[in-house]
């Protein structure tokens, strides 16, 4: 959902020095629409003014100087420190001409060996910047990329929501930072290489062209492959990646309870966390509490104070995400506050264009949900095992699907699931690939198994000798079936850390298979300390009653005169 338009002026707005008509209606009426048009220049503020005194009547925010200097309203923000001075004074001493902003210096590009010479003979931490035929000084690592992430960041607004389209080299910062980043049909080279679009008009009829774009209007969805994230390899020698798109797709996972659906939802959710994106999960049964981990994470669990759908909804930032635990509830419970989120959670999308994603786990909960006009929207996850209890028209508009086969090991209840899965997309062929690692842990909730029966696979089977030979595929079960077994079999199990493996491997809850080891850990401990106790009180026994204290006694002395005299040749 595009939100915000950045445009470069020289070039892409005007057309020699004159505005373009044609691209300042397309900005108005982009801004009618809801959109914020920033303006991103090289241009020092009073240069500006009096080159183009209107342009403030056609943007709604400015970044100036390269990225070094922010304008919203009457209000001027400095977004990176000025030149130092001692470039100042050595440029003047040398006679250097140049104009001084509130954070560059700018000149042309005839000067750039003599600047170059002087910011390293001082030692300075500046840049040279090129745009056409001018060249400006600006701090390092000051670009009109970052001044507009810089700016947006204020303005609590995302990269990820923003198009930004420009001419020059030094636009190739500021493609690079949004969500779609277009260069005009006459823009250099450099930044026709950089650009996920490239116009068919120049400057102005360009900048309306890509106004009128439906990824653009919201008729599309879009997202360029450089935001693709990567969630595993597919199968073969060549290792080729499998992505899925950072924004605006709609992604169904499927597969039977038990086969890796949580895992690879988690996964997608965490690299695009990671990549900036804003990230609501609505986690039905406790299966995400582990990405609260990632820096601007907040995690909500029913269990212990549940907020209004809207008080969650405003949680969410442009850089914020929220995993909302809702295993605590009912299936009625979870499927009403889930709708309801849901609501909330497009209102905040439509004002601010985030959360980006919003992912429902066990999703067929919607089932009984009326059709609200979203399944046309992007940047959605739907993870069930009964597809078919979606609503036919969110299950219609996805266009990636990640299915994940029946887990069937055959083996002991240690080995774990397979990660690996088919992915689609688009209608394409299904692909079979294999998952990447996470980077936080997949918890699984201390409710999802509790009544959730496993598969025979991955069950607990007590030995063979325990009364009717017992297997436990719930947590319940396996609590019941544990306090009514016979203590050999309990030490059985025990000593060979059969109870903290099936936790730790089988539920994936490391919490209650610490625990568990230590409780088993412990019974060893006791089970040596009491043979030890065992020996010597037999051995005392048998000393006492056959008189052997005396003649071991002997026997130590004997033995000790020995050593004695060996000890003295």
């Amino acid at each position: 959902m595009i939100k915000v338009v950045v445009t470069d002026l020289d070039g892409t707005l005007t057309r020699g020095d004159e505005l373009s008509a044609e691209a300042l209606g397309a900005l108005d009426a982009v801004r009618r629409d809801g959109m914020l048009v920033v303006l991103a220049t090289g241009r020092i503020q009073s240069e500006l003014e009096a080159a183009f005194p209107q342009i403030s009547r056609h943007v709604d925010a400015m970044v100036l100087e390269n990225g070094a200097v922010g304008v919203v309203g009457n209000t001027t923000i400095e977004l990176a420190s000025p030149v130092d001075e001692d470039v100042v004074r050595e440029m003047a001493a040398r006679g250097i001409p140049f104009r001084r902003g509130q954070g560059l210096l700018a000149t042309t590009t005839e000067h750039s060996d003599a600047i170059t010479s002087v910011i390293a003979e001082v030692g300075s931490d500046c840049q040279v910047v090129h745009n056409l035929s001018e060249l400006m000084v600006v701090p390092a690592g000051t670009t009109k990329g970052t001044g507009v992430v810089a700016l947006l960041r204020r303005l609590d607004l995302s990269r990820h929501n923003a198009v930004a389209i420009g001419n020059a080299e030094n636009d190739i910062a500021l493609l690079s930072v949004a969500e779609i980043g277009a260069a005009v049909a006459d823009a250099v080279p450099s930044l026709k290489r950089h650009a996920d679009a490239v116009l068919s008009h120049p400057n102005g009829p360009g900048v309306a062209e890509l106004l009128a774009k439906p990824y653009v209007t919201g008729l599309q969805r879009w997202c360029p492959s450089r935001h693709w994230i990567r969630i595993g390899n597919y199968d073969g020698p060549e290792q080729v990646p499998a992505t899925v798109p950072g924004s605006q797709a709609r992604i169904l996972v499927t597969g039977p309870s038990g086969s890796g659906k949580s895992y690879v939802v988690g996964l997608m959710a965490e690299q695009w966390i990671l990549a900036g994106y804003s990230v609501l999960v609505v986690d039905a049964e406790g299966d995400h509490a582990g990405l609260s981990r990632l820096a601007r994470v907040r995690a909500v669990d029913a269990a212990h104070h549940l907020p209004a759908p809207t008080e969650v909804a405003g949680m969410l930032e442009h850089n914020t995400s929220v995993v909302v635990d809702l295993s605590a509830l009912n299936e009625s419970s979870r499927a009403s506050y889930m709708s309801r989120l849901r609501l909330c959670a497009e209102a905040r999308r439509e004002e601010r264009g985030y959360p980006h994603w919003i992912v429902l786990d066990e999703a067929h909960l919607l089932r009984h949900e009326a059709s609200l006009g979203w399944a046309h929207r992007g940047g959605y996850v739907l993870s069930t095992f009964v597809p078919a209890e979606l609503p036919d028209d969110e299950l219609e508009q996805c266009d990636v699907t990640v299915v994940l086969p029946d887990v069937d090991v055959g083996g002991h209840i240690s080995e774990q699931p397979r990660r690996f899965a088919t992915l689609e997309l688009e209608g394409g062929p299904a692909r079979p690939f294999t998952m990447g690692e996470r980077i936080t842990a997949h918890v699984r909730h201390r409710h999802k198994y509790a009544d959730k029966t496993l598969p025979e696979s991955r069950r607990f089977y007590f030995h063979a000798e325990a009364p009717d030979a017992e297997t436990a595929g719930t947590v319940r079960e396996f609590s019941h079936q544990l306090a009514w077994l016979p203590p050999d079999i309990v030490e059985f199990h025990a000593e060979r850390g059969d109870f903290s493996r099936w936790f730790r491997d089988t539920l994936a809850d490391s919490d209650a298979a610490d625990e568990i080891a230590d409780a088993e850990e412990h019974l060893a401990a006791q089970r040596a300390a009491t043979i030890e106790r065992v020996r010597r009180r037999i051995i005392e026994t048998v000393d006492r009653r056959y008189a052997l204290d005396a003649g071991r006694a002997r026997a130590s002395a004997d033995e000790g005169e020995v050593h004695g005299a060996v000890g003295s040749r």
